[in-house]
């Protein structure tokens, strides 16, 4: 859906292609913002319910009860929960655009091709959702960057973004983040270690680390990470819990 809504921006809109991809990106803050304050996994890419997106876009309006963080990047945010209902609104409506959309692949990319990385951007959505609301029991010592306005998630620094960045709650350390939703490899220890050379840059009176959190752990990796003790690594485990549905019970 995230990829359908830049084009639509482009192409319906007229927007810049990186004004675009801000808006896209605004989106997935929204969910996280919005998501730590319902204490549930809200992704606005996967809300059908257009009365519900007219509801969250209320409450990022400039009178609304997130107005703060609507306001934040001169009003990026707020305009771009407003531009993404109207999308949905024409999305919902079956416009023209929309089927046009989903019919012609981009840059002649494949089908196929599409839905997988659609599926791993989303997978690594939910990942870092997750992790997110258990920021306090996975990393009891850190907290978000910036508190509530949540600046750690996807925190821009010279053109790269770092998945979460976490500060310490007393000590002047930062933390840096990286998810994997597949399996990681030595190009995942080089990345993170750019982001912390970036860090040190931005912030000399930190102690800057970081984290890589992936599924499964290549040898490459491993290797990497033992010439430098700044650099950890943790996997992580998808637990699926059932219960019993009683149909007595409505």
């Amino acid at each position: 859906m995230r990829r359908e809504f830049e084009r639509w921006m482009v192409k319906k809109e007229r927007k810049k292609p990186n004004t675009a991809y801000q808006y896209a990106q605004s989106i997935d803050k929204v969910s996280n913002h919005y998501s730590n304050h319902a204490q549930r996994n809200v992704d606005l890419y996967r809300i059908l319910d257009t009365d519900m997106l007219r509801k969250i876009k209320e409450d990022y309006s400039l009178h609304g009860k997130f107005s703060e963080f609507g306001g934040k990047g001169n009003g990026t945010i707020r305009n771009a929960v407003a531009t993404y209902y109207r999308y949905r609104v024409e999305w919902a409506l079956n416009s023209p655009i929309a089927v046009e959309e989903e019919s012609v692949p981009l840059d002649n990319e494949s089908k196929v091709s599409d839905d997988e990385l659609t599926f791993n951007l989303s997978y690594e959505r939910d990942l870092q959702s997750s992790m997110i609301l258990q920021i306090n029991t996975l990393f009891p010592e850190y907290q978000i960057f910036g508190g509530d306005t949540l600046e750690g998630v996807e925190f821009a620094i010279n053109g790269k973004r770092i998945d979460i960045l976490l500060e310490h709650k007393e000590r002047s350390e930062l933390l840096a983040i990286e998810l994997k939703t597949g399996i990681g490899d030595f190009k995942v220890f080089g990345q993170i270690a750019m982001y912390l050379g970036l860090l040190e840059e931005r912030f000399p009176g930190y102690d800057c680390s970081g984290v890589i959190v992936c599924g499964q752990v290549d040898e490459s990796l491993s290797l990497a990470c033992k010439m430098s003790d700044r650099v950890s690594v943790k996997q992580y485990n998808i637990q699926i819990v059932l219960t019993d549905h009683d149909p007595s019970r409505p």
